[in-house]
């Protein structure tokens, strides 16, 4: 399993723009101009010149979708289905063949928050504390060029590329706020007598998702200033941009979606006895969605544009990685003593069919089978290039992959820092 992080408040630089909207319209706005602010407080707490803060982009806490509890929950899910995999009872994994399993994720706060949340909820939280190692792989490591579970942050010519990069989504998605927030601030305008630019407008949008994120109020006063067609152009404009950001609008996201893939087959090939039965690995939106991306997953027939909304379009953020989506591979084996093992994807926890094969998958469940599933990932390997090359990576860390997936490297439960 590959999965998100689960809710979270907004980043830093976001949250100063809320903080900065929100005393704006105060002490700029009429006495009662604005009547919704008289009771609402900002959610958060933010040093604007230090740019530090107690909660932003961590877990949230409280509400119904708080993220510290949705993880634990996610795991308690999961140990439902899979548990059996592990034999294990509270409170001890220590007589087990699986005493030495391992979860893995990258360095940042919430990612470590998540996975170990969702590891309690998954062994039982004394398990997990006895028996499990958690092994952190940095964010930011150029010395370990291709052996990372954050390859976005590793590829340095997708960064640093102005036209096909990480930075040519914020100028598409740019274009398309505008041609729909100039008409709301026209709105805003006569009905408020405030004028907004089109950056505050999308704030304002934000604020009301991240609002419900933190306190799990649906009601907040944000949600309501703008219309169902509005929010309807919020949504595409946030696909646009994971869309071109990570997703197939740009032409590096299957070479860095494939480090992952390769390394998933490699353990998917071999017995589970072998290699172990459970690998759960957490990270980022915009390491899930390379992966997503390689498989061929949710494609449209063209690339989404900026001028208009595409109704009919299958990538959807909501569908592809929302707050604690998840990616997950199952090794299957059928009771039959002639039935070759296969492997079944589910993505947000749908049975979804592998592209390429389709003429292949076994009906009941969506089985592909292990060989065919190991030749299309060749082939992508062969189509998508070498990782190396595109991204530019030093040679002095050449050669490298992902070598963390195992649970026999490290012999003590608790946090190892790769």
């Amino acid at each position: 399993m590959l999965s998100r992080h689960a809710e979270r408040y907004p980043t830093v630089s976001v949250g100063i723009k809320m903080k900065q909207l929100v005393r704006r319209m105060r002490t700029e706005g009429a006495p009662g101009q604005f009547p919704f602010l008289d009771d609402w407080e900002l959610f958060f707490e933010v040093d604007e010149h230090a740019q530090t803060s107690p909660h932003l982009e961590q877990l949230t806490t409280g509400g119904q979708y708080a993220g510290i509890d949705r993880a634990f929950i996610a795991g308690e899910k999961l140990q439902g289905i899979y548990g059996h995999l592990v034999g294990f009872t509270e409170p001890s994994l220590a007589e087990t063949d699986n005493s030495t399993i391992s979860i893995f994720s990258c360095s940042c706060d919430r990612v470590v928050d998540t996975a170990h949340q969702f590891a309690s909820g998954f062994f039982g939280k004394h398990a997990f504390e006895e028996s499990v190692t958690h092994v952190i792989i940095p964010d930011r490591a150029p010395e370990r060029g291709a052996d990372t579970l954050t390859p976005v942050k590793a590829c340095t010519r997708y960064r640093a590329d102005p036209i096909l990069g990480r930075s040519n989504s914020v100028t598409i998605a740019s274009t398309y706020k505008a041609t729909y927030l100039s008409s709301t601030a026209d709105r805003l305008r006569n009905l408020y007598n405030f004028e907004f630019s089109v950056s505050e407008l999308w704030t304002m949008q934000e604020l009301c998702g991240f609002n419900i994120l933190a306190t799990g109020d649906k009601g907040n006063p944000w949600c309501g200033i703008f219309t169902e067609k509005e929010w309807e152009h919020f949504e595409y404009a946030r696909d646009l941009l994971h869309y071109y950001r990570t997703g197939p609008g740009t032409p590096y996201s299957e070479t860095m979606g494939f480090i992952y893939l390769d390394a998933t087959k490699r353990v998917l090939e071999q017995e589970p006895q072998k290699a172990g039965k459970l690998f759960f690995s957490f990270a980022h939106d915009g390491d899930l969605v390379p992966l997503i991306t390689t498989l061929g997953l949710f494609a449209d027939s063209s690339p989404l544009p900026a001028t208009h909304a595409v109704d009919d379009r299958k990538w959807r953020l909501s569908s592809v990685v929302p707050m604690g989506g998840r990616i997950i591979f199952e090794r299957v084996s059928c009771s039959t003593a002639a039935s070759e093992p296969g492997v079944r994807l589910l993505v947000n926890d749908a049975v979804m069919t592998i592209p390429g094969c389709e003429k292949f998958a076994r009906k009941e469940g969506n089985i592909c089978p292990l060989a065919k599933f190991i030749e299309i990932v060749n082939g992508i390997g062969e189509r998508v290039g070498d990782f190396e090359k595109i991204c530019q990576i030093d040679k002095s860390v050449a050669g490298k992959r992902p070598s963390f997936l195992n649970h026999h490297s490290q012999n003590e439960s608790g946090r190892v820092f790769l």
